[in-house]
């Protein structure tokens, strides 16, 4: 096993040089006026379904 030294940090996950990460996901435009049009990813359906099953119920009091 090779010791690292201080200098050796690891990198995080989507730094790694072995993913490949998608070029231009996000992207916005300047029509003018102060309008902008943005390009962004969908949210995926597993993920909201997880945030509406576990997150706290819409218009309840604290």
């Amino acid at each position: 096993m090779a010791e690292k030294t201080p200098n050796q940090v690891k990198a995080a996950h989507a730094a790694s040089p072995k993913l490949k990460q998608k070029d231009n996901i996000y992207e916005a435009e300047y029509l003018g006026s102060g309008t902008f049009r943005i390009v962004k990813p969908k949210r995926q359906a597993r993920k909201r379904r997880q945030s509406a099953l576990k997150g706290t119920t819409r218009g309840a009091r604290k």
